[in-house]
């Protein structure tokens, strides 16, 4: 093993000792601003959710506060479409570095207040959605990029999110595994270039099948990420925590990194010609509470997910330490219980030293990256149908 050395790793030390409770969604959130394309700054702006870090940073600023107020100990920065790709839609391409980095020092800067007035470290999670592209399909225009390329628009965001002031980098909704394999190559490139290293969270998105866009399951996903230098492998988005569940087990029986869950607040309906996230704020935090018990370390919100679904999460685990490990025989008969003892994962008892090593050399993994991956086979790209615009953390 290759030892892996921070230059912060607060938020790791964090997750070694307690459960670490993540913000909800950014786009719903925003959504009950009813903004102009005034605030936008300008109609060609208009819906650019990531820009107005820029334009009406009070708006995000306050969307960081309230869920800090109800306990969220880490939020996401408000930059899940902040790469050149989507910025481009826009014609803000030009200016991903300088929202990247002023959307994590406003986090920062939010981040820091609280925690000087509570005692309490909060956390500022870089967020990184997806390119856009999809390189594994056989859509020409979606899988019109090459890996290196993709990689290059994963390092410029990086790149930001770090010089702003991020504690870790958060790769969600991922659904292409390509994808992400390029977003981790590019991340450890700005990271060896610049001469610093902070945690990496990589979330994949299941549907309701288990399996990603071009039928990756979880169990080829954990395979593929626990090989390459992440430090925390989790799910968030698409489905409601319901149908999380048979991954959520197999990652806590089989996965050695920490493990995250971030939800939608159920699956999305249409009520008038809008998606709408059903599940209330108690049954969601009372799964996602069950989650935490199984053994998994960081759980919070993703689309549809309000301060209040946060408020009766934190309610649910905060301060619960965690006691040995559930066996998967336990596993297998748990049934939901309001006030559950909060057990470790597999990763808990020895997770000290893979916090500080790496999963092998990976110092030429830039070189590397034609080997990671195998192609999905013609019956998986015909089994799902690409979604060019996924809807994303918070985005519906």
């Amino acid at each position: 093993m290759t030892k892996r050395t921070f230059t912060n790793r607060r938020y790791l030390d964090a997750v070694n000792d307690h459960i670490v409770i993540f913000d909800g969604a950014m786009g719903t959130s925003i959504q009950k601003y009813h903004l102009s394309a005034e605030d936008f700054g300008g109609t060609q702006y208009d819906g650019c959710n990531d820009y107005l870090v820029i334009t009406r940073p009070d708006v995000i600023e306050a969307i960081h506060q309230s869920f800090l107020d109800v306990g969220s100990e880490a939020v996401e920065t408000n930059t899940f479409r902040s790469n050149r790709l989507t910025l481009a839609e826009y014609g803000l391409q030009d200016r991903t570095l300088e929202i990247n980095r002023t959307a994590a020092q406003l986090a920062r800067r939010v981040c820091d207040r609280v925690a000087a007035a509570t005692g309490i470290p909060r956390f500022v999670a870089g967020s990184i959605g997806p390119s856009g592209k999809l390189p594994s399909g056989s859509d020409p225009d979606l899988s019109n990029i090459t890996f290196e390329e993709l990689a290059a628009i994963f390092y410029e965001q990086a790149q930001g999110l770090t010089e702003g002031g991020a504690d870790v980098l958060l790769v969600e909704t991922s659904q292409d595994i390509l994808e992400v394999k390029a977003a981790i190559v590019g991340i450890n490139r700005y990271f060896e270039d610049a001469g610093v290293r902070i945690p990496l969270q990589v979330q994949v998105t299941l549907d309701t099948t288990g399996r990603m866009l071009f039928g990756t399951d979880i169990s080829g996903a954990l395979a593929t990420l626990e090989a390459l230098p992440i430090d925390v492998i989790g799910m968030n988005c698409s489905t409601g925590p319901e149908y999380m569940t048979a991954p959520i087990k197999y990652l806590v029986e089989n996965s050695h990194l920490p493990i995250s869950v971030l939800p939608n607040a159920g699956l999305p309906i249409n009520v008038d010609g809008e998606a709408v996230y059903p599940m209330e704020p108690e049954p969601f935090s009372h799964m996602v509470a069950e989650f935490a018990r199984w053994g998994v370390g960081i759980v919070g919100g993703c689309c549809g997910t309000t301060p209040e679904h946060l408020k009766l999460l934190y309610k649910e685990v905060h301060g619960r330490e965690y006691v040995e490990t559930l066996t998967p025989s336990q596993k297998e008969t748990l049934t939901p219980d309001p006030s559950p003892d909060l057990r470790c994962s597999r990763w808990s008892s020895g997770r000290g030293e893979k916090d500080s090593a790496g999963s092998g050399d990976h110092s030429a993994l830039g070189t590397r990256h034609s080997s990671l991956d195998a192609a999905p086979t013609p019956g998986q790209k015909e089994t799902l149908t690409p979604d060019p615009s996924p809807s994303g953390r918070g985005e519906d």
